[in-house]
């Protein structure tokens, strides 16, 4: 079958972000789910393969039966450092053998000098930023053989002291590459209101006909006031305005997924919320779009230069950013001396300086402690892998030998 040729093709509608503890009751309303959206990582990452579908006979099944996209994790495309050789390579199996066409990853950043803290952080809204994005994206674009759409993300501070801001920053990745924008509307709403700003403006900013996709999710209030983005609740009753405003403005997208990691059950929660959301889309958009992509304007060579003049601040920037989430060693130094703590890892730019000085204690706190609790636990996590591998191996190999047999 040419990968070009079949039903995920060109997906439409609203659909649900696949998770295997709802298989059969994501078949058993094949009529109310229009398609499905796959997270790679539950497929080339082990750990995740074993605990989920390690024989992928369920994701077979599903991709037989609905349409389907995919959506990767582990990218960070906005770390300044040479992609994940591996990652690329897997995920382009994955979309292949599974004759996926349609793939997104997030705007962000979240590994650095092999620390992956798993969580997003925002890049620098700065012409830096935009101009390493374009270098990776180009060579994701050239290993994955076709354009993609990058999300937005919701984010616990803004990094401070930007020359754009989001909106004018995902306006000039647009500007300069072919890329389409995953926008996810729940994260639109969570940054408007942690970081007081308009989300019409925020739309009115953004080129929204580049928009191909858009997320749904639900979040709650943290004890400080502020929205996280946990994808453990139904959407948020705010969200529907924005969403239907999005979707007026959004004349090339096709695809709407509802994202609910956890919680849920009982399935008619979910439901809810896709009849809902199909009821604004499809009194909107009925019809598929003309175009149903920008047309591509591929430039760049498809490398990358982390070590280019042009983002070494940058770089060091992020370095610095992480070991301060990171290592209670190097949050102490930069507390005392923050210059020579920045120094460690090539930074002297003040200004820079300045953004790193300026970041939200309170959420650097967290995010600080959030890492502890992660290292804390990654034991208990390595052992239970370690044992459902083998358990895993073993239980292959007696088929395998029944079979022989």
């Amino acid at each position: 079958m040419n990968i070009y040729d079949n039903h995920h093709t060109r997906p439409y509608g609203v659909g649900l972000a696949y998770r295997y503890p709802v298989h059969d009751q994501a078949l058993e309303h094949r009529d109310e789910i229009d398609l499905l959206e796959i997270s790679t990582e539950d497929y080339i990452v082990r750990e995740r393969r074993i605990h989920a579908d390690p024989y992928e006979e369920k994701l077979t099944e599903a991709l037989e039966v609905f349409p389907a996209v995919a959506h990767g994790l582990s990218l960070s495309i906005g770390t300044v450092a040479p992609l994940n050789e591996y990652y690329l390579h897997a995920t382009k199996q994955f979309l292949e053998d599974n004759h996926l066409t349609v793939f997104s990853e997030h705007c962000a950043f979240h590994s650095v000098d092999g620390n992956d803290l798993t969580m997003f952080l925002p890049l620098p809204f700065e012409e830096a930023s935009v101009q390493w994005i374009k270098q990776n994206y180009y060579a994701v674009r050239r290993e994955l053989e076709r354009p993609f759409a990058l999300e937005n993300v919701t984010y616990h501070f803004p990094i401070p002291r930007g020359s754009l801001s989001e909106a004018e920053f995902l306006k000039r990745l647009t500007e300069e590459t072919d890329c389409t924008l995953l926008l996810d509307i729940t994260n639109v709403f969570n940054n408007a209101s942690n970081h007081c700003y308009d989300p019409i403006e925020f739309f009115e900013t953004v080129p929204m006909d580049r928009v191909s996709q858009m997320h749904l999710a639900g979040g709650h209030k943290t004890d400080d006031g502020k929205w996280e983005d946990s994808h453990s609740r139904p959407v948020m009753e705010p969200v529907w305005p924005l969403f239907e405003e999005a979707v007026k403005r959004a004349v090339n997208c096709e695809i709407v997924i509802l994202e609910r990691d956890s919680r849920m059950d009982p399935f008619d929660s979910v439901l809810h919320d896709i009849r809902r959301a199909r009821e604004i889309f499809y009194s909107i958009r009925p019809e598929k779009s003309g175009t149903g992509k920008p047309t591509d304007m591929e430039q760049g060579s498809g490398e990358t230069f982390p070590d280019d003049p042009a983002f070494l601040e940058l770089k060091g920037f992020q370095r610095c950013l992480m070991a301060r989430i990171t290592s209670a060693e190097y949050r102490e130094f930069f507390q005392h001396n923050p210059i020579a703590a920045c120094a460690e890892f090539g930074l002297a730019n003040s200004e820079w300086i300045e953004k790193l000085k300026e970041c939200d204690p309170a959420e650097m706190e967290k995010l600080a402690n959030s890492w502890d609790y992660i290292q804390n636990d990654d034991a208990k996590i390595g052992e239970a892998y370690e044992k459902s591998e083998w358990e895993a191996w073993a239980d292959q190999l007696a088929q395998e030998e029944a079979v022989s047999g």
